[in-house]
């Protein structure tokens, strides 16, 4: 892939990354979810799970937001370790987050790898696989939302 491909792919990726982030720092859910398409497949070490619904969605949305103000979470530095065209209308996407406390990493930082679309001329984060456990951040809400059961089991 040149140069070109690979700084156009990289910009998708950080742009998504900055839009979400913002949202989620700001509990913009409109914001948030308008990155994503459903239904959006996502998976921790414990738990995966098809959101199949905007209820689901926003529910899981609302837990992650909980969990972070519990933790204290005041910023979140994300950064886009690797990203390519798997085709012209998908990407895979790998990111670093640390959760952050004003100056102090509240937790290890913790991989994601995504999967982006290109649907109906916008780009979709279709699935996540992040490398938590059910304590922590998206973690806690999946598992949270996986114990009263509205999103599909997979």
């Amino acid at each position: 892939m040149h140069g070109g491909a690979e700084n156009e792919v990289s910009g998708i990726c950080e742009r998504l990354l900055k839009i979400t982030g913002d949202a989620l720092l700001s509990d913009d859910f409109d914001k948030f979810a308008a990155c994503f398409q459903l239904p959006y497949f996502i998976a921790t070490s414990d738990h995966k799970a098809s959101i199949d619904t905007p209820e689901a969605f926003r529910e899981l949305f609302d837990r992650t937001i909980c969990d972070f103000r519990l933790k204290g979470v005041t910023d979140l530095v994300r950064v886009c370790e690797s990203s390519e065209y798997r085709s012209e209308t998908q990407i895979g996407s790998t990111h670093v987050t640390h959760l952050m406390c004003a100056a102090q990493r509240i937790t290890d930082p913790y991989p994601t790898f995504s999967t982006i679309e290109l649907i109906d001329g916008e780009w979709k984060i279709t699935s996540s696989q992040y490398a938590l456990d059910k304590n922590m951040a998206v973690g806690a809400a999946l598992n949270a939302l996986n114990a009263n059961a509205p999103a599909k089991q997979t």
